[in-house]
């Protein structure tokens, strides 16, 4: 695939700007005083975010984090930046490069993508299941505790650069999106994680599935006493 260039100067357009402030500020003008306050002097704030473009010259990034609760009553800790100049930087940033990162994905790829929610990727596995002829022998469910946070910033660099050519384009996200570190804790956080996994995995994985095989009075204990090991070793 041939590599993009002359990212910047797109993502610096007014037209791109003028939509991206647009875009960020959809049905949140009311309950954010900061896009309020933005909006008394628009016109100045997008130049202002232009010229820092051009320049790749910006004010010091400013985290703030906040907690929410999802409808499965999961916690989690969002960590945002100020709506001016970075929200609006996201958005001219996405509007420029969207549809070639999406495009670089696999075609299963599923969530925060327009068109391929949750409800595309459910119908898509019914589909694959339904075309298994010969039958689903297992299937894994996993989750990435603490996946955005623990994502090593130079894979993301080489993922974009496989891309694009453009390596002013390249500094400006590392000044946009990889300026925050998660620090050390973020591996202590993963470490306690796996050793509490560790501990309850014979608990919630192993003796449920064991149950299972002894279940079937058909095979016999050297049999399930193997498909009860491979099952571990599958899982560890």
């Amino acid at each position: 695939m041939k590599r993009k260039g002359y990212i910047l100067e797109q993502i610096a357009d007014w037209d791109n700007l003028v939509a991206a402030d647009r875009e960020a500020q959809a049905g949140k003008v009311r309950n954010n005083r900061n896009i309020r306050r933005h909006n008394k002097h628009a016109e100045a704030d997008l130049k202002l975010l232009q010229q820092m473009i051009l320049n790749l010259d910006f004010p010091k990034p400013e985290y703030t984090s906040m907690e929410i609760v999802s409808d499965s009553k999961k916690r989690r800790m969002i960590i945002k930046q100020r709506y001016f100049p970075w929200r609006i930087l996201h958005h001219a940033i996405m509007r420029v490069t969207g549809k070639d990162l999406n495009d670089s994905l696999i075609y299963h790829s599923f969530a925060c993508i327009k068109g391929k929610g949750l409800h595309f990727g459910v119908n898509c596995m019914k589909h694959m299941l339904k075309k298994d002829r010969k039958g689903t022998a297992w299937l894994v469910k996993t989750d990435y505790k603490k996946f955005y946070q623990s994502v090593p910033h130079e894979e993301v660099i080489n993922a974009l650069r496989r891309i694009y050519k453009d390596e002013r384009f390249i500094k400006l996200i590392e000044i946009a999106v990889l300026t925050y570190d998660s620090g050390e804790e973020i591996i202590d956080i993963l470490e306690d994680e796996q050793t509490r996994k560790e501990r309850l995995t014979d608990w919630c994985v192993h003796k449920p599935a064991d149950r299972q095989f002894r279940s079937q009075q058909n095979r016999s204990l050297y049999e399930r006493k193997f498909a009860h090991q491979e099952l571990s070793s599958l899982l560890r």
